[in-house]
């Protein structure tokens, strides 16, 4: 609609033109050339008051003053549809972005689009995880991203941002004071949410954590301590860095919960399929209760909620996660998609 009022306007001033141009034509006679009444034409209806081509008569005057008019109210109505086509298109495409967001499931939201922010999305791009970014400011030109421009700090955008359906969250704003209030309007909303937070200083991070976040990252400390780690164990920072991004190796580090009903739940590392047949290592296992067993011995009872820290080829970390995943959940899914339980089928 709008793009079609530019194209009128465009079409308007040049009708000025060739109507000017031919009136001077007609009323000035053969005195003028053509491009001597386009000039006129020119000068005339954009205002800028150069000398005429030749001296006016009364009628070369009458023409003059309707070529003035109708050049500035062409112009006007120019410049009004071009300011209404660059608004409406940076609104259209916040709606565009922010329309990628509302179909978004179990996706992480990415709050604050800086440095930090920008290196998040690009590792979770990467590793083929959804997620939603939330900024005050402008996205990028060439961004893409589903994208929600408002204040982190509002219930409403954060909803608009799809936390009812989040898998977790990330606050990298600017400030810790923000970064505080992120986080409580995010757990208010969402208290079982996974929760990361960035802070400035040491004095932030029991305040974040009081506030409801699950992690607190200081992004200069973990800095350092990388660093550090890189002069003293090169090879071995690298060798974490590209299993965990999935480059240079067939092989990716992953975590995964045993559901209830789960066939894993109750076996043996030795007894259960997950080196046997899935060729899958088994580096820790996070317990209920909080407790970390490292490097796990082959009699080692996999139990229900647990949580294996695995590493291993990516197709066999999947038959892993189905396996690990709740059977009974998985019927109800099964049942709720077919409208039949097990029994009926």
């Amino acid at each position: 609609m709008l793009a079609w009022r530019v194209r009128n306007a465009v079409f308007a001033g040049a009708g000025v033109l060739a109507a000017g141009t031919l009136a001077f034509k007609l009323v000035e006679g053969p005195a003028w050339t053509v491009f001597d009444a386009f000039y006129m034409s020119v000068i005339t209806a954009t205002t800028v008051g150069y000398a005429e081509v030749h001296p006016l008569d009364f009628q070369g005057r009458i023409v003059a003053v309707f070529v003035m008019l109708g050049g500035v109210g062409t112009l006007f109505y120019a410049l009004t549809s071009i300011a209404e086509v660059v608004v409406e298109s940076g609104v259209m495409r916040h709606r565009r972005l922010a329309r990628r967001v509302r179909h978004l499931r179990n996706h992480f939201i990415i709050c604050g689009y800086g440095r930090v922010g920008g290196a998040i999305c690009h590792e979770l791009k990467a590793q083929r995880a959804p997620f939603a970014v939330v900024s005050i400011d402008e996205p990028p030109i060439d961004c893409e991203l589903p994208f929600i421009v408002g204040d982190a700090t509002d219930d409403e955008v954060l909803v608009k941002a799809g936390i009812e359906r989040a898998r977790g969250l990330v606050t990298v704003l600017g400030t810790d004071a923000d970064n505080i209030y992120t986080v409580l309007a995010a757990r208010s909303l969402r208290p079982d949410l996974l929760i990361v937070a960035r802070c400035s200083e040491d004095r932030g991070v029991s305040k974040l954590m009081a506030a409801g976040a699950n992690r607190v990252i200081n992004p200069y400390e973990r800095g350092g301590m990388i660093m550090a780690q890189v002069l003293v164990r090169p090879r071995v920072v690298d060798f974490l860095e590209e299993v965990g991004r999935g480059t240079g190796y067939s092989v990716s580090f992953e975590e995964i919960e045993v559901g209830a009903g789960s066939t894993l739940a109750g076996q043996t590392l030795r007894d259960s399929p997950i080196r046997r047949d899935l060729d899958v290592i088994v580096t820790a296992i996070r317990r209920v209760d909080g407790t970390t067993v490292f490097n796990p011995a082959s009699e080692q009872v996999i139990e229900q909620g647990d949580i294996l820290i695995v590493m291993g080829d990516p197709r066999g970390l999947d038959r892993l996660g189905a396996m690990a995943r709740s059977l009974v959940a998985e019927r109800g899914r099964a049942g709720a998609g077919t409208g039949a339980t097990e029994s009926e089928r």
